[in-house]
């Protein structure tokens, strides 16, 4: 176990320098995020602080930090049913403004979990929720941010065989954005992602390949009502994710993410062509 820590502080140092983007801003990411073996799901408690710098963007011609807060509750009502909840706080630094002047909350997630063991070690879970149009910051930018402002349906299936897990997903706007005159309708998304997990000792490493696209191009309707798409906002991004965690106790774990690119974006939609991402996680793990 060493030796995979060990690789996996070099790969990523290695290759910090050349990412090229991460999980979209949009929401769809909380589909299959959770890998399940057959054992019976524990309520928790999560903080994750993740950064990612932005490529420029040809419409503002500046580049940003983005500094996200997630504070995370699973809620479970069953052995087989919980509830996942999440409420972002994003703080936005501009690099011709140099202050973090872009602050407040994003959009919220709410996940319904219903989890049917197949077998030793296997298992089957469906999951269906909303994300919430909570946003109160930079919902106007919809070439980087255009995920939020909308209220949207989160449906998913997630497959889970020992050390690996299949899922796959769909986000499906419900409502558009409207604000003095102005409109927003954004696209649909689907994903599919794959990982493998491993746990030796107190130690936890997982891998994962996470794919979305967009089927369609997102909309904007200025205020004298014309309307036009979005730049590439049909994305397709692919990425790679390497994760070490650390069980301190049986309720308590910490660890680290890592977003590495297997494609290079060159537009913005969503916050996609991010030039790193790194998060910082601590679960805390209670029987209700």
């Amino acid at each position: 176990m060493q030796k995979i820590f060990t690789g996996f502080i070099l790969s990523f140092l290695l290759c910090a320098g050349g990412i090229y983007a991460q999980c979209s801003d949009a929401g769809i990411c909380i589909i299959g995020s959770k890998h399940k073996k057959s054992e019976i799901p524990r309520s928790a408690l999560s903080f994750e602080y993740s950064v990612g710098s932005s490529g420029t963007s040809d419409l503002y011609n500046q580049t940003y930090t983005a500094h996200e807060f997630k504070f995370g509750a699973d809620i479970k009502l069953s052995d087989k049913f919980f509830l996942n909840a999440v409420i972002p706080v994003l703080s936005f630094a501009y690099s011709n403004i140099n202050t973090m002047s872009r602050n407040g909350l994003g959009d919220s997630k709410l996940l319904a979990v219903y989890t049917l063991p197949t077998g030793k070690l296997k298992n089957i879970s469906f999951g269906g929720g909303l994300k919430l149009s909570t946003s109160s910051v930079e919902k106007d930018k919809f070439e980087y941010f255009n995920g939020y402002g909308t209220n949207d349906l989160l449906l998913g299936v997630d497959y889970n065989y020992s050390f690996f897990n299949i899922s796959a997903g769909a986000q499906i706007p419900l409502t558009n954005y409207e604000n003095n005159g102005i409109k927003f309708k954004r696209g649909s998304d689907i994903l599919f992602r794959a990982g493998y997990q491993r746990k030796a000792d107190d130690i936890v490493v997982r891998f994962e390949v996470l794919a979305i696209k967009r089927l369609n191009k997102s909309e904007y309707t200025d205020i004298y009502g014309y309307t036009n798409p979005i730049n590439s906002s049909d994305f397709f991004q692919m990425n790679i994710m390497g994760g070490l965690f650390y069980y301190f106790s049986k309720d308590i774990s910490a660890g680290l993410n890592a977003y590495l690119p297997m494609l290079k974006r060159d537009e913005n939609s969503d916050g996609t062509r991010r030039s790193f991402t790194v998060a910082a996680k601590i679960n805390y793990s209670f029987d209700l």
